[in-house]
């Protein structure tokens, strides 16, 4: 298999060289007599929009409805409770293992 040969100097070389670097892409500012953005302020009226009322319709869905019917433990019992029983039975089990010893 013979070994690879260094390319030679050609004309695709040269062409780059005449050929003039492309700029880039430059885009204006926008003309000075379209108006300018501006902030909402708190007197704006929203424009009604179908995605406006879909979005509201959907807001009503993830509010949780009202759970104040159902009363709950206090969080110190919701705390205390679970770790006081899980060391009971803890001490239980290893009250077990120890007699069987």
């Amino acid at each position: 298999m013979p070994a690879a040969q260094p390319r030679p100097k050609s004309a695709s070389s040269e062409g780059s060289a005449a050929r003039p670097a492309a700029k880039p892409e430059t885009f204006a500012a926008p003309a000075p007599s379209s108006p300018a953005a501006r902030l909402a302020d708190e007197l704006a009226v929203p424009a009604p929009s179908p995605v406006h009322q879909l979005q509201a319709e959907l807001v009503q869905l993830t509010i949780p409805p009202n759970t104040d019917a159902e009363p709950r433990y206090p969080g110190w019992f919701r705390l205390a409770f679970p770790l006081a029983s899980s060391a009971l039975l803890w001490a239980a089990i290893l009250w077990g293992a120890r007699r069987l010893i």
